[in-house]
């Protein structure tokens, strides 16, 4: 899923490139009449049906990869959640542009049971959420004047929640404290090509796919912000050991 939302940003950025080509020498003035201006425009407009092609080829195996069926409960990982984050940071961390202006808070015991979710599944969607968060800060700080020194934070809790006659329930919540997430967008966040990133070039496909992935592995997600008060994500996630436990005395019963 990281491979595909890449090379989706890679086609779009070629895009944009054969257009600012394009649109910069006609402007400088650099076509020696319009019969050669007219001939640049068809062959960038070849190029960018071509890439067009890919893009449209990119998006159907997004979309199919989002209507997935719910996995069944057999077929799950048990995951452990300290595990998969200590991995997100790892990569984070390689990308100083990211990390170099923040700070990364863990709340997450190393007796924390398992979760029900596939590894590869968590893996993207916690660094879907934090790689967000990170950028989102990242321009908050672009913004502040040069006397405010202070490194946004990225912080993760892992807890434990109980409802009436259910297993317990695994929360997962990040919080940044970024510029938020204005109110017209938040309610459409998790739509398709929603995104709070023109400024960086943000696709809007990534949460989409983070609440599809979220959802096929049994769990929920749900947002909470209010502009200049950062954002807060919080994922919840069947804990694999307690699960098992009412599956075997299901079938006892």
């Amino acid at each position: 899923m990281l491979e595909m939302r890449h090379n989706l940003v890679s086609v779009l950025y070629t895009v944009k490139g054969y257009v600012e080509s394009h649109l910069c020498r006609f402007e400088e003035g650099r076509f020696r009449d319009d019969d050669e201006a007219l001939q640049h425009a068809r062959e960038m407009m070849k190029r960018i049906y071509s890439q067009t092609d890919k893009a449209l080829l990119i998006t159907k195996r997004i979309g199919l990869a989002m209507k997935a069926l719910p996995k069944a409960s057999g077929d799950i990982e048990h995951t452990s959640v300290k595990d998969v984050w200590q991995e997100v940071t790892g990569m984070l961390q390689r990308q100083r542009s990211k990390s170099g202006h923040i700070e990364i808070i863990s709340h997450i015991a190393s007796e924390f049971p398992n979760v029900l979710c596939d590894k590869n599944d968590l893996t993207e969607i916690l660094y879907c959420l934090a790689d967000n968060a990170a950028q989102a800060m990242s321009y908050g700080k672009n913004t502040q004047s040069s006397d405010q020194k202070e490194k946004g934070k990225l912080i993760i809790r892992a807890s434990l929640g109980f409802r009436a006659k259910e297993v317990p329930i695994a929360t997962i919540t990040i919080a940044d404290t970024g510029p938020g997430i204005p109110e017209e967008i938040l309610n459409r966040l998790f739509e398709p090509f929603v995104t709070t990133k023109e400024q960086n070039g943000g696709n809007g496909l990534g949460l989409c796919i983070v609440n599809a992935l979220v959802r096929r592995n049994g769990g929920s997600i749900t947002v909470s912000s209010f502009k200049g008060c950062g954002t807060t994500f919080m994922l919840t996630f069947p804990v694999a050991q307690a699960y098992r436990q009412k599956e075997d005395l299901a079938l006892v019963g």
